[in-house]
């Protein structure tokens, strides 16, 4: 755990064991470079045309993500008209196509079982994070 989610004046506050249960606080959510999105057909919502570049700066699931198009930004847009680069993602008009993935971090705030709070990157380091998940060991705790 870090005394910040900042790069300057981070410190380590604690090593957290393996298996440590901790509870979440808050989150921030930090794109270092946003995924480009080439517009592979005319959307006329957008004011795009083909071959003009949406950013999506971050997603928010279920399709929906905050965007840059044309000038503007677009806060919780449903993005469901974009292929990712699996191909995986669009669910209707698929008018565009991710062209490189960005950079971003997840910080969460967290506090030990001791009170002892800090942050962390998110990662695939904690368990029991999504609300709709139910996973199993969840319940418990």
């Amino acid at each position: 755990m870090y005394s910040t989610w900042k790069n300057e004046g981070r410190k380590n506050v604690i090593t957290l064991a393996k298996g440590q249960i901790v509870t979440g606080l808050t989150g921030v959510h930090v794109t270092l470079e946003p995924d480009r999105i080439r517009v592979l057909k005319a959307m006329p919502e957008l004011r795009v045309q083909p071959g003009d570049i949406i950013l999506r700066y971050m997603y928010q699931g279920e399709g929906f993500a905050d965007i840059w198009v044309n000038g503007e930004w677009k806060k919780s847009y449903d993005c469901s008209f974009v292929t990712e680069k699996d191909d995986s993602g669009c669910l209707r008009n698929c008018s565009a196509r991710v062209i490189s993935e960005g950079r971003r971090e997840w910080w969460v705030r967290i506090q030990t079982a001791g009170g002892i709070t800090g942050w962390s990157l998110a990662g695939d380091q904690f368990d029991c994070m999504d609300s709709l998940g139910a996973e199993p060991q969840c319940g418990k705790l």
